[in-house]
């Protein structure tokens, strides 16, 4: 069965050629308004000059408009100006849905340009946690990325060891590298337990976060994201906004998507200072029994 329903490009064209933006394949806004200023100047000439001619009628004395037809002259002109103002309403509606759709169109193609962005910034990310299997190089690279995505002025990377959470990498805040935090205490653990990812604006619920210790200096929007891999939590995530900017949830899911690969990359990481340990531990072994 063929489609007969109208699709967008040709609504647009349609609207724009009733609205008289004949010129315009797709019309923009600033077209758009400009036509609208047209219209309705246009539209309140033409109405006062109706107003000034009904005024002229009603100062002329009766006797001449009896005999040049007054009613049928006002009836002409009343039909006039009904018609020019269903004219005109007809003009704004389709200028209306134009301005709508066009509106929408920005929208659409900020957020889409955002998240383009969004996702350049991610492979770029990958390719560097990929590069990188030293645990404090990668680490570093971990924050900074996540930092550059959302545009945040400091976080911390903090790693699970036994039932702690120990910051092993911070950005704007050194003093808290080798801080612990048992698991369950506070906004990281909290997440680190539940596994979910936080947006906290302004100030932090102690009745939600128990044993939460308040920031200095004071932080006014900050996310933290779990780092999860194959349902092994790894660690926690943590960026703070810059004064005057509040985080969205635009930039949570951000920031999580950007934590799976996070979490891909230290538990590689892991897995390899934990071979390169093993060797070492079977080299020093055969060296004892070679000097035995």
């Amino acid at each position: 069965m063929r489609n007969h329903r109208q699709s967008e490009p040709d609504r647009l064209r349609r609207d724009a050629r009733i609205a008289g933006l004949r010129d315009f394949q797709t019309p923009s806004l600033e077209a758009v308004e400009q036509r609208r200023r047209q219209l309705w100047q246009r539209t309140a000439t033409a109405l006062a000059v109706i107003a000034a001619v009904v005024v002229a009628f009603a100062i002329i004395p009766s006797n001449r408009l009896q005999e040049a037809g007054t009613g049928r002259i006002l009836f002409v002109i009343v039909g006039v100006g009904g018609g020019l103002f269903l004219w005109a309403f007809h003009k704004e509606t389709a200028l209306e849905r134009l301005t709508r759709s066009l509106t929408d169109e920005r929208v659409l193609t900020a957020a889409l340009t955002n998240r383009l962005h969004e996702v350049s910034l991610l492979l770029d990310a990958g390719k560097q946690m990929n590069a990188h299997l030293q645990m404090d190089e990668l680490l570093d690279t971990i924050l900074r990325s996540a930092c550059e995505l959302l545009d945040a002025t400091g976080g911390s990377v903090m790693l699970v060891e036994e039932t702690d959470l120990v910051t092993v990498c911070a950005l704007g805040r050194d003093a808290a590298v080798g801080q612990r935090m048992r698991l369950g205490e506070g906004v990281a653990g909290y997440v680190a337990i539940r596994r979910d990812p936080v947006l906290i604006d302004g100030h932090a619920d102690p009745d939600l976060f128990p044993g939460l210790v308040l920031r200095e200096p004071y932080v006014e929007s900050a996310m933290s994201v779990p780092l999860v891999h194959r349902a092994e939590l790894q660690g926690v995530l943590n960026v703070n906004a810059p004064i005057g900017r509040s985080f969205t949830e635009y930039d949570l899911r951000a920031l999580a998507v950007f934590a799976e690969q996070a979490a891909l990359a230290v538990a590689n990481a892991r897995l390899y200072e934990a071979e390169r340990a093993h060797v070492a531990a079977l080299l020093d072994l055969r060296k004892k029994r070679e000097a035995g």
